[in-house]
């Protein structure tokens, strides 16, 4: 026995079909949505921080006195200890042997180094997603690798030790980068000018 369907079901059907698609597509469109929406967030270190890397924290300076020394410079520069140009991948502040430098943003150590060329260096992994290099401090650090400093901890002190830059005087060297780029410090920095 055939049966016969006539036009009026056919279009039923199809229009079932086509809300049973409209509504497949809108529940994908919703769940896309709440992906990218929820994981536009990252959790670091109990903070919630957007994408963009806004955060209500604020940077502070890593020295309390100082004296700029030369600026960040991804062009050219001579360096007077090396007699040479190169990029000048940070900024120098210059300080008195000793004067304390602190974390410039919350964020968790990732190495303590000890090297000839750029003297005791700590760098900080910093919950915007920003790497901050101290170099040139002395060999006594106040952190251990893995450690967590707030902004403002001290992490050591003002020294002589990067031998690339010794005719800078004791100094901090300080660098910033993210994705393989360097940062100019200043950019970030409450005060970006003698004090």
């Amino acid at each position: 026995m055939k049966t016969y369907t006539t036009t009026k079901e056919k279009k039923n059907r199809k229009s079932l079909l086509a809300l049973i698609i409209g509504l497949a597509l809108i529940a994908c469109a919703v769940i896309i949505t709440l992906c990218v929406t929820l994981t536009g967030t990252e959790d670091v270190g109990g903070t919630i921080l957007p994408p963009s890397g806004d955060q209500t924290k604020q940077y502070v300076m890593p020295l309390s006195e100082y004296t700029l020394g030369k600026d960040f410079s991804d062009k050219l520069v001579y360096n007077q200890t090396l007699k040479q140009w190169r990029t000048h991948n940070g900024v120098d502040f210059l300080a008195e042997k000793g004067t304390d430098v602190v974390a410039i943003m919350d964020g968790k150590v990732l190495s303590i180094e000890n090297t000839t060329l750029e003297g005791t260096v700590i760098t900080i992994e910093q919950i915007d997603g920003i790497t901050a290099i101290y170099k040139s401090l002395s060999a006594e650090v106040n952190v251990e690798e893995g450690a967590t400093v707030n902004a403002g901890d001290k992490l050591g002190t003002v020294d002589l030790t990067m031998a690339t830059e010794k005719k800078e005087g004791s100094h901090l060297h300080l660098e910033m980068k993210k994705d393989g780029e360097y940062l100019s410090p200043l950019e970030y920095l409450p005060e970006g000018a003698d004090k």
